[in-house]
């Protein structure tokens, strides 16, 4: 794991409660360990679809972003600077066998100032996985 590559690597929380008019992630507070990775750093004359990537774990205390996952991605985005549609956003079960997924996003409309997605989970892709798996042993490999 090249660590120069991590743009980010904490906890990311939210209360469930809004500001002025900004829509919660949800409605329940919750807390997730997310590591934000900048993929195209080390190769830069390779073009990448998706040049960074979001890991992302239930830090088991409230709710999971399973069915909001847009909302947290549009609030991670906007925290960290990062293009929403060209982010592999990965989630891993926070149990054994510690199943990993993907979100892709499509954009079915774009309103003013609220882009709406359909949002589809995969299984990691063997090309991302490969790319990602330096990055993952700490989140599967608990003590």
């Amino acid at each position: 794991m090249n660590k120069k590559n991590i743009l980010y690597d904490g906890l990311y929380e939210w209360t469930g409660t809004t500001r002025a008019g900004e829509k919660p992630i949800c409605w329940w507070p919750g807390s997730y360990r997310i590591r934000i990775i900048d993929l195209a750093s080390d190769e830069p004359d390779i073009f990448h679809l998706r040049p960074t990537a979001v890991i992302c774990q239930n830090n088991s205390s409230g709710t999971s972003i399973r069915n909001y996952v847009q909302n947290f991605a549009r609030a991670v985005s906007e925290k960290y600077n990062l293009e929403m549609e060209k982010t592999i956003w990965v989630e891993i079960a926070p149990t054994p066998p510690f199943e990993i997924q993907a979100a892709t996003f499509k954009l079915v409309s774009d309103l003013e100032s609220n882009r709406l997605f359909s949002v589809r989970w995969r299984d990691l892709r063997p090309n991302e996985f490969s790319t990602l798996e330096p990055y993952l042993d700490d989140f599967i490999k608990k003590d």
